[in-house]
């Protein structure tokens, strides 16, 4: 309790510096305590309260109320809770990285799997998709084209709200658009010749396999990637 009265003790101090009526001053106040209670990364905060201050600030000039331009605290802190996650360039290529780790680890893993299981499937003549080069090329291909859509999707900000400002039939076009070229690479690699695409044993790629995964892990971890292609495109470098 003393940790958290001194925390806010310090951005009561903050907030002050700042030309903000005693009202607006309170606002700010009270959104900080709402970020805390809804569990906003504490990282994120300091921007969301410049964010704030920066809109209070001109909303004096033009004599709009705080809940005119927010609602309350709770309302404001809950609506940024539900807007698109917008990354950040830099995140989106640690996102694409993530990716290619991620597809390389489950193709090596799926195609060592399958050549343990059935060794038949190692005597076909023509390596194909279960080369090495061309999981390489899928697997960096993927990579680079999540990279794309997420670049191609991120929201807009407009009067102080991250909206998505394409239409429905862009972002689906879009996501078409990626899956279709995955698909030609993902063909075009299984053409190539057995010479630039040499294919390793089972136990090979399940162990090539096992250390990608183990090393998007680590990537994922030092970097603080919570999503991509698990799911939630979240991603706390932003």
């Amino acid at each position: 309790k003393e940790h958290l009265k001194e925390d806010r003790r310090e951005a009561g101090n903050a907030i002050s510096k700042h030309d903000l009526t005693k009202k607006n001053e309170e606002v700010v106040f009270q959104l900080n305590k709402q970020l805390e209670r809804q569990g906003v990364a504490k990282e994120k905060r300091p921007e969301i309260i410049q964010d704030t201050i920066t809109q209070l600030k001109e909303g004096q000039k033009t004599g709009k109320t705080a809940k005119a331009l927010f609602g309350t605290p709770t309302e404001y802190v809950k609506n940024l809770n539900t807007q698109p996650n917008h990354m950040s360039k830099q995140s989106i290529k640690l996102l694409a990285l993530d990716n290619m780790l991620i597809f390389f680890s489950i193709f090596t893993f799926m195609f060592g799997l399958m050549f343990w299981i059935s060794p038949a499937a190692m005597k076909m003549t023509h390596y194909g998709s279960s080369g090495l080069l061309a999981i390489v090329l899928v697997s960096v291909s993927g990579g680079l084209l999540y990279g794309y859509v997420a670049s191609q999707l991120q929201p807009v900000k407009k009067n102080g709200k991250w909206v998505q400002a394409k239409p429905v039939w862009f972002r689906i076009l879009t996501v078409a658009f990626g899956l279709v070229v995955w698909l030609a690479v993902y063909m075009a690699s299984s053409l190539l010749p057995n010479v630039i695409n040499p294919r390793l044993n089972a136990w090979a790629y399940i162990i090539l396999g096992v250390i990608a995964f183990a090393g998007d892990i680590i990537f994922r971890r030092k970097y603080h990637i919570t999503g991509a292609f698990y799911g939630n495109r979240n991603n706390r470098r932003k």
